[in-house]
């Protein structure tokens, strides 16, 4: 009789600890600790010019938000005031279960967009740092031009944990193991059209851009508490990214915008 308790008590333990582990993981026996003010003040500090770049913020809808599990956010669109060209940058903040598990990949074609070709890894130093940073990278089109030589767009995403010395964009391919509960997750996106369907990752503006926007980015997240970024407004700026309800529970991203030449939408 013994021996038909020992596999039932083995059993118990086994679902007591899986159960245990998976609310410290998922933070269920907790609230979230992120501060929407806190977020708030430091991304109304990014720069909206950068060099011959001069950025818009475009409205997101609250409920975009919502689902995105945004605590605060940018969307913006960066034009080159010497070429015409365009960038659009989504970066957002907010609890890791949420902002890990929204992917381009994922959610762009629930959007009407389709991952033309492979999904590439690449790698983007900041201009004038010795800095780094990892991104996924992805060609997409709109389903009803697929075959028909309809415009494509390019988008790099990454996350930075900012967890002790990890101040790194890293681009994971599981994304939920790597990130766990962090509390306080940031997700970027750059995204522009791209001249030919051929043109090579380096080659198009968004990674361009990247190069000249990381450092800025960094800068305004990560610098030293008192630290005040280059080139950064006021606070309480025109314009300025308005933090979005932290309690709110993300359903399926939606987009926040479409950039121009029918890029892809946020996620």
């Amino acid at each position: 009789m013994t021996r038909l308790y020992i596999p039932v008590a083995v059993a118990v333990v086994l679902i007591v600890s899986m159960t245990f582990w998976e609310s410290v993981y998922s933070d269920r026996l907790n609230g979230s600790s992120v501060s929407a003010e806190q977020f708030h003040q430091k991304f109304a500090t990014l720069p909206k010019k950068v060099g011959p770049w001069v950025g818009v913020d475009r409205p997101v809808p609250e409920e975009t938000l919502k689902t995105a599990g945004a605590v605060s956010h940018i969307s913006r669109v960066y034009k080159n005031e010497e070429t015409g060209e365009e960038v659009d940058l989504w970066l957002i903040v907010g609890h890791a279960r949420d902002i890990s598990r929204h992917t381009p990949d994922v959610c762009y074609p629930s959007q009407g967009f389709a991952m033309d070709g492979t999904q590439l890894q690449q790698r983007i130093k900041g201009e004038g740092t010795d800095k780094e940073g990892e991104f996924h990278t992805a060609r997409f089109r709109k389903e009803a031009a697929l075959g028909a030589g309809g415009p494509l767009v390019r988008v790099f995403w990454a996350w930075n944990p900012d967890t002790g010395e990890q101040k790194d964009w890293v681009a994971p391919d599981a994304t939920r193991l790597a990130f766990g509960n962090n509390r306080a997750l940031y997700k970027m996106y750059f995204t522009a059209p791209m001249k030919e369907r051929d043109e090579s990752v380096t080659d198009n503006v968004a990674y361009k851009f990247a190069q000249i926007m990381l450092p800025k980015v960094n800068e305004t997240l990560f610098a030293a508490p008192g630290a005040t970024p280059l080139d950064a407004p006021a606070e309480g700026a025109e314009g300025a990214a308005a933090p979005a309800d932290a309690t709110a529970a993300p359903a399926a991203e939606a987009p926040a915008t479409e950039p121009a030449a029918e890029a892809a939408p946020a996620a």
